[in-house]
């Protein structure tokens, strides 16, 4: 961003790759119809089969889309909670224990793997992470994102280079997220009596699915679902902690809407939290402020050129928009960098959701976008 405010909305960040510092290019690169696919950067994180991530073919892309969709509608959803406040209790639990260490990442492990494959991790139960999972995804997440920035041709011979072990330690990390995650796949098929969850939708799914894209999607799910949420709640708990003011505020709503003693199993209700207007104002500031991927998502301008934001782009050069640029824009966001929970009842508070852009926009918007705020206030409200 740095180089954004010295030179502009436009800087070049690489031999083929603008980075477009402009609220109206979001719309106009990612959204519907704008005819920008994703570049090759996304290859990189292709793992057992190209997911609904990482695909870069629209026609695969759209299939899977269409036979994943059921698992993430509303009704979905929402018979998923019970099995979420499971969870959700049990980490809760450990929380009041001042004697256990408690992440918020073991709550959101607990929660996507339960997801995906039908059985918790246990992370929340036991208070720590057995399969070093956490780690693994990290150390993966940093080799593959290294990997995409590289000419694609280079990338299979970086396994070779032994003259650092970065590249060695992130290879063998993805290769642990696989056995774990082809485990998981394992365990679930066999069980006799499943329970409704993600792969059950892609058992029954009219198109046959193999397998290894099975495999692939629930994998994915677990990696790009639980960081992010739990970077969110830990986020939110850092800003307030630090502000009396919003501590004050938020503590008057919740007594509000939960007057009285509570028990040691009370969880409160997505129905009840989702009227909560200063806790989800409040948690969008901080999604706004503090983006869970404030990179710029790559794409490839189409055949023929495009002009955005008033400037021509030939096709084949890669763009971004830095998430992080575009939810602090002060052409947008007046007073971008504050939390302020008022400007989303303000009059133009329609234009400003336009630009909200957590999850990105269009096609390639995030198929899970709508699964963390079932549980994700509540544990703001815990």
């Amino acid at each position: 961003m740095a180089q954004h405010r010295k030179h502009g909305d436009f800087v070049r960040v690489g031999p083929n790759h603008i980075s477009i510092n402009n609220p109206e290019a979001a719309l106009e690169i990612y959204g519907h119809k704008s005819g920008f696919l994703k570049s090759d950067f996304y290859d990189a994180f292709v793992q057992v089969k190209p997911v609904v991530f990482n695909t870069r073919d629209t026609e695969v892309h759209q299939r899977k889309r269409k036979y994943m969709n059921p698992a993430f509608s509303a009704r979905a959803l929402s018979a998923f909670e019970p099995y979420m406040d499971i969870e959700l209790l049990s980490w809760k639990r450990r929380l009041l224990d001042m004697t256990a260490a408690q992440d918020f990442a073991d709550i959101d492990f607990s929660v996507w793997s339960s997801f995906a494959f039908g059985k918790s991790f246990g992370f929340s139960e036991k208070g720590h992470d057995p399969y070093d999972l956490i780690k693994t995804i990290d150390t993966r997440g940093e080799v593959l994102t290294a990997l995409g920035a590289l000419p694609s041709w280079i990338r299979p011979w970086m396994r070779y280079n032994y003259f650092d072990s970065f590249w060695s330690k992130g290879l063998r990390a993805t290769t642990n997220l696989e056995k774990i995650g082809r485990e998981a796949f394992a365990e679930r098929k066999s069980n006799e009596q499943p329970r409704k969850d993600f792969l059950s939708y892609l058992f029954s799914a009219k198109d046959n699915v193999p397998e290894t894209e099975m495999v692939a999607e629930s994998i994915s799910f677990i990696v790009g679902g639980s960081d992010t949420t739990s970077s969110t709640i830990t986020n939110f708990v850092d800003i307030v902690s630090r502000d009396k003011v919003l501590q004050k505020r938020l503590v008057e709503e919740i007594d509000t809407f939960y007057p009285g003693e509570v028990d040691d199993n009370w969880i409160p209700s997505n129905e009840v939290v989702s009227r909560m207007t200063f806790l989800n104002e409040l948690l969008r500031e901080v999604m706004r402020v503090r983006p869970t991927s404030a990179t710029g998502l790559e794409r490839v301008t189409p055949a023929g050129g495009k002009t955005i934001a008033g400037q021509y782009l030939p096709e084949g050069t890669i763009v971004s928009v830095p998430t992080c640029g575009l939810l602090t824009d002060e052409r947008i966001f007046e007073d971008a960098h504050e939390i302020r929970t008022q400007r989303w009842q303000e009059n133009d508070s329609n234009k400003l959701l336009d630009y909200f852009l957590p999850f990105s926009v269009g096609p390639r918007a995030c198929i899970g976008r709508n699964f963390p705020n079932p549980r994700t206030p509540e544990r703001a409200v815990r």
